[in-house]
């Protein structure tokens, strides 16, 4: 992070970014300073003396304890905390935790990704959460590890059957893909007014065929990779057993110009694969339960095309629509959004097509890239004004 480059809360012209640095610094340092003779006490004392000395509550404390020892682990992470301190100590202890589930000789391949991860690419850059960085975590231990453990539902799922008094009683538990397909049938019986009951009463008369269409992406560059709106990445072959309806390419979507309001299928699910989830800083509604927003408004000239629509939720597309934020992309699919402080924050996409296209060639395609380097100029000149 520099002068020129950095996330949106370390603005350096926001006068908040100051005060926020010094709070994170001062909790940074009381917990390394708390933690410098952990070796010498039992885990029980030490717990407990610490919440005595914070008055913090023992999940508090174990949060600082985690957080350190990332700290401790993860020398990558540690250098650029050390360096800007920007990551909170529950943000911290969040990524030590996801990195935990790990075998340790992979952690420093973690430790790398996980920088990259925080290493902001343009200025006023949205930084991810928290949340959002341990899914990735953990589908990278999953593609890393030497031995990983065995998929959940390999060793969880399960049917327990009970008869008594001619009534036969039946607890299921399921996870993973079967849990998603499960959800899937009970979101198809809701709308027609059933619960899961009656569902299941009318699969077993044969009353009942349920068929399901799910949108299962995969680019063209990295065939292995599956990733679907409403579950984010996903193992291609749990879905093996599924019937291919239709392939839909969705490169003859890119840069087309549609005559409607209304997006046409094509170009709603390349936006989608673009953006992964909602685009407004912090969100993460997924693609599937979000709306597809003209960037400048359709009555006041916006065109119907992908550099000119966005993946926004209900809530952040009211507040967009009433004007309490405003929105703008560039040629990178970075969205920039204004709110009342007037402090720009910028969030880059992140579904399948942003993960293997490259930053600055987005496409290949002429215009992105002439619109990139009209970007870089324009940012130049201003920096050069001031």
């Amino acid at each position: 992070m520099n002068g020129k480059v950095f996330f949106s809360h370390l603005n350096p012209a926001d006068p908040w970014v100051h005060i926020n640095i010094e709070v994170i610094k001062t909790s940074h340092q009381m917990w390394a300073s708390l933690l410098t003779k952990a070796e010498e006490f039992d885990a029980d004392s030490l717990i407990t003396e610490l919440m005595r000395i914070t008055g913090y509550s023992r999940r508090e404390v174990n949060v600082g304890i985690n957080a350190m020892e990332a700290m401790k682990n993860l020398p990558l992470l540690r250098e650029i905390q050390e360096r800007y301190y920007f990551l909170t100590t529950r943000y911290l202890g969040t990524i030590m935790l996801a990195v935990a589930k790990g075998s340790p000789e992979i952690w420093p391949e973690l430790d790398r990704r996980i920088v990259d991860a925080l290493t902001p690419v343009t200025a006023d850059e949205a930084m991810i959460q928290s949340s959002t960085l341990a899914r990735h975590i953990k589908r990278w231990i999953f593609e890393l590890d030497p031995a990983p453990p065995k998929p959940p539902g390999e060793i969880q799922d399960y049917v327990r059957a009970q008869m008594k008094d001619g009534v036969t009683y039946a607890q299921i538990r399921l996870s993973g893909e079967n849990r998603k397909r499960l959800n899937e049938l009970l979101r198809h019986w809701s709308t027609k007014g059933m619960d899961l009951v009656s569902g299941l009463v009318e699969v077993l008369k044969e009353n009942s065929q349920v068929k399901i269409n799910k949108y299962l992406y995969t680019p063209h560059e990295e065939a292995d990779i599956g990733w679907m709106p409403d579950s984010g990445f996903c193992n291609i072959g749990d879905y093996a057993d599924c019937e291919v309806l239709g392939v839909k390419d969705l490169d003859k979507y890119k840069g087309r110009v549609e005559e409607g309001y209304r997006p046409s299928e094509g170009l709603i699910a390349l936006v989608r694969a673009r953006d992964g989830h909602c685009r407004f800083p912090g969100c993460c509604v997924p693609a599937s339960k979000c709306q597809v927003d003209h960037i400048v408004p359709w009555k006041e000239g916006g065109k119907t095309v992908d550099w000119n629509l966005q993946l926004v939720c209900q809530r952040h597309h009211n507040m967009k629509t009433d004007m309490r934020f405003t929105a703008e992309i560039n040629g990178l699919a970075e969205v920039k959004w204004i709110g009342p402080l007037d402090v720009p924050m910028v969030t880059r996409p992140t579904g399948p097509l942003a993960q293997v296209m490259p930053r600055g060639r987005w496409g290949q395609y002429l215009r992105d890239r002439v619109l990139s380097r009209f970007e870089q100029i324009r940012q130049r000149h201003l920096d050069n004004d001031d």
